[in-house]
C-alpha cells in the first residue's frame, strides 16, 4: 500500500524557505497534528485585543489551512478534517473566552461546581459549529488558491453561525476582524461593510500565505504568491482610505459643542455587590460621585447597569433619595425591575430607566427592557435539562431568569438628546442600534463588567463598544462598573477615559473601590454609515462572491 504521506511534496516551484515548513506540517499525522492544531488556535489569540499583534493570525490561518491539506492525504479524509478543525477551534475560543469562568468564581459557593460550563462545554459548542461548517466544504478541498476560497467561507459562515446561536443571542466575541485596533485606520472600513465584512477581508487575507506551498507539480514562485499580493494590496487601500477619513476627522480631544454629561461608577467589586451590608452603602457612594445640582454640574448623569443590588422601583427610601438628589437633572441608570410584583404572573427584566427628581418618580419612567440576554447569564438555554441539576443563573436578583424586552429603540426624553440603549452583552451584536428614521443622536451603553476579573475581558468589550460606533457613525457614551468608562466618537476613539484608563479620573474609597467620575460632552454624530443603511448586506454579497471565484480558479 502506498504511503500517503508520500504524497505531500512541494510544487517545483515552490520557495526553499517555505518548503520545508508546509511539508512538516502537512506530514503531521494523529496526535501530533491535533497538538499542532490547537497551539495555532491559542496562538492566533495573540491577535486580539489588547495586543493586536495580527500576524499570529496569519501564522495561525496559515498553518490551520496546512494541516487541512495533510487532512486529505488522509485515509478518512473528512474526519481528520474536521478533528483538525475542532482541535484549533477549542483552544482558539477557551482561550479567548476563558475570561467567562470569572464570573462563576463571584459566588464560588453556588456556582464552582459548574465551571466547566465556560471552560469545557462553551468551547466545545463553538467549537463543533465551526468544524461542521469546515467539514461541509472540505469534500470540495484541492490544492491551489480555490482552497484559499473554501476555508475562507466556511470558516466565516461558522463565525456567523455562533453569533446566532441560543435563540435570542449567540456569542460574535473576537470576530477575526476585532483583530484591527478599533479607532485606528483599517478599522474604518467597518463603516462601509460592518464587521463580519472586515472579518471576510481578514480571514482570506490572514490565510493567503497558504497558497505559496500546495501539493500541485506546477505553478511559478510569482503565481503562488498572486493571493498575497492582492491581499496586501487591497488591505493597503483600506489603510489608505481610513487614514485619509481619520485625518478629516476633528481631533479626537476636540471638545466639541455636544451636550455635557457625567459618568459615574463606583467601581464596587461584584463579590461585595449584594452583601445585604452594602446596599446604602452603595446607594450613598453613588449619590456622593453623582454631588449636587449646581449651575456647573451636567444636566445628564448616567450610572452602569444594575447600578444599585435590588429593584429600586420597590424600595421607596431609596427611590425618593435617589430622586432628591437628582434634583432638576436626568439620571440614565440600569435597573432591575418587576412586573406583576408579588403575583403568580411576576416577571423581571433588566432595564434601562430614565429618571428625574422635576416630578413624581413612579410618572417619570422611561423604559428599555434589555432585548439580547446573556445565556446561563440572564437566560436559561435548555432550561429544563439545566434546572434539573440544580444550575440557575448567575445573578441573584432574578435566579429563575430576565425576560426579554422589544428591539431597542431610540429613547427620547426632554431635556436629553434621543440616544440608543445597549445594555451589556447587546454591545457585542452588529446593527442592532436604531437606524433610519429612528436614528439617535448617540448610544449609551451600560454595564457590569466586574463580572470578568480585570484581565482581557472587561478591555475586549469596550473595543467592541468602539466597533459599534465606527459603524454607525455614532458617538457612544458607555459606563462599564469595573470596566472601561468613558466617551467614543463616530470614529471609534476614546475622546475621555474614566480610571483606570486615566488616572487623574481616580477617585479614592474608603472601601477601596475603585470609582470615577468623566464630565465631557457629547462627541458630534457623523453622517448616516453605509453599514448603517445596508447592515451586513456587504458581507453576504462579499461571500457569494468567493463563492464565484470557485468557478474560475480551478481552471486556471
Amino acid at each position: 500500500m502506498t504511503d500517503k504521506r508520500s504524497s505531500v511534496s512541494p510544487g517545483a516551484g515552490q520557495a526553499n524557505l517555505i518548503a520545508p515548513a508546509y511539508l512538516w506540517i502537512a506530514g503531521l499525522k494523529g496526535w501530533r497534528a491535533l497538538a499542532f492544531c490547537a497551539a495555532l488556535g491559542a496562538f492566533a489569540n495573540l491577535a486580539f485585543p489588547p495586543l493586536h499583534f495580527w500576524p499570529a493570525f496569519a501564522v495561525a490561518l496559515t498553518g490551520l489551512v496546512w494541516c487541512l491539506d495533510g487532512a486529505a492525504l488522509a485515509e478518512r479524509p473528512g474526519r481528520a478534517a474536521f478533528w483538525r478543525v475542532a482541535a484549533f477551534g477549542f483552544a482558539y475560543y477557551l482561550v479567548g473566552m476563558h475570561w467567562i469562568a470569572f464570573a462563576f468564581l463571584v459566588n464560588p459557593g453556588a456556582h464552582l461546581m459548574f465551571i466547566w460550563m465556560p471552560l469545557i462545554a462553551l468551547p466545545a459548542i463553538l467549537t463543533f459549529v465551526l468544524s461542521v461548517c469546515v467539514y461541509l466544504g472540505f469534500r470540495f478541498w484541492q490544492p491551489g488558491p480555490a482552497r484559499l476560497i473554501i476555508f475562507a467561507v466556511t470558516f466565516m459562515f461558522g463565525e456567523w453561525v455562533r453569533g446566532a446561536l441560543f435563540g435570542i443571542g449567540g456569542l460574535p466575541w473576537n470576530l477575526p476582524g476585532m483583530i484591527w485596533a478599533p479607532g485606528e485606520a483599517i478599522s474604518q472600513s467597518a463603516s462601509i461593510w460592518g464587521i463580519y465584512g472586515l472579518s471576510a477581508l481578514t480571514v482570506i487575507a490572514m490565510a493567503s500565505p497558504a497558497t505559496l506551498a500546495d501539493r500541485r507539480a506546477r505553478g511559478s514562485t510569482a503565481s503562488r504568491a498572486a493571493p498575497v499580493i492582492v491581499a496586501a494590496i487591497v488591505f493597503g487601500a483600506i489603510w489608505g482610505w481610513g487614514a485619509r477619513r481619520l485625518a478629516d476627522a476633528p481631533a479626537a480631544d476636540d471638545p466639541g459643542t455636544g451636550v455635557m454629561v457625567r459618568l459615574v461608577d463606583i467601581g464596587v467589586p461584584q463579590a461585595e455587590k449584594h452583601d445585604g451590608e452594602s446596599a446604602e452603602r452603595i446607594v450613598r457612594r453613588y449619590l456622593e460621585l453623582t454631588g449636587p445640582a449646581t449651575a456647573n454640574t451636567p444636566d445628564i448623569v448616567i450610572w452602569p447597569e444594575g447600578a444599585l443590588p435590588y429593584f429600586l422601583f420597590e424600595w421607596d427610601g431609596a427611590l425618593r433619595a435617589v430622586s432628591d438628589s437628582i434634583g432638576q437633572r436626568k439620571l440614565i441608570i440600569g435597573v432591575p425591575r418587576l412586573e406583576g410584583a408579588g403575583s403568580g404572573d411576576q416577571r423581571a427584566y433588566n432595564s434601562l430607566a430614565v429618571l428625574s427628581g422635576d416630578a413624581d418618580v413612579r410618572g417619570a419612567r422611561h423604559w428599555y427592557d434589555k432585548h439580547m440576554l446573556v445565556p446561563f447569564g440572564e437566560f436559561m438555554p435548555f432550561a429544563g435539562v439545566l434546572k434539573s441539576i440544580g444550575l440557575q443563573t448567575l445573578q441573584d436578583l432574578a435566579p429563575g431568569g430576565f425576560e426579554a424586552g422589544p428591539m431597542p429603540s431610540s429613547v427620547r426624553v426632554d431635556g436629553i438628546p434621543p440616544f440608543g440603549p445597549l445594555i451589556c452583552y447587546e454591545v457585542i451584536f452588529p446593527g442592532l442600534s436604531p437606524t433610519g428614521e429612528d436614528r439617535p443622536e448617540w448610544l449609551v451603553n451600560i454595564s457590569i463588567d466586574a463580572w470578568f476579573g480585570e484581565f482581557i475581558g472587561p478591555g475586549q468589550h469596550a473595543a467592541q463598544a468602539r466597533y459599534r460606533s465606527i459603524e454607525e457613525g455614532l458617538p457612544m457614551a458607555r459606563v462599564a462598573s469595573r470596566g472601561e468608562t468613558g466617551f467614543i466618537d463616530g470614529y471609534g476613539r476614546w475622546t475621555a477615559r474614566g480610571a483606570p484608563a486615566d488616572p487623574a479620573r481616580f477617585t479614592p474609597d474608603p472601601d477601596g473601590w475603585r470609582s470615577s467620575i468623566v464630565d465631557a460632552s457629547i462627541p458630534k454624530a457623523l453622517e448616516p454609515t453605509p453599514y448603517g443603511a445596508w447592515r451586513d448586506g456587504l458581507f453576504w454579497v462579499m461571500l457569494l462572491g468567493f463563492n464565484l471565484g470557485l468557478f474560475v480558479l480551478p481552471r486556471r
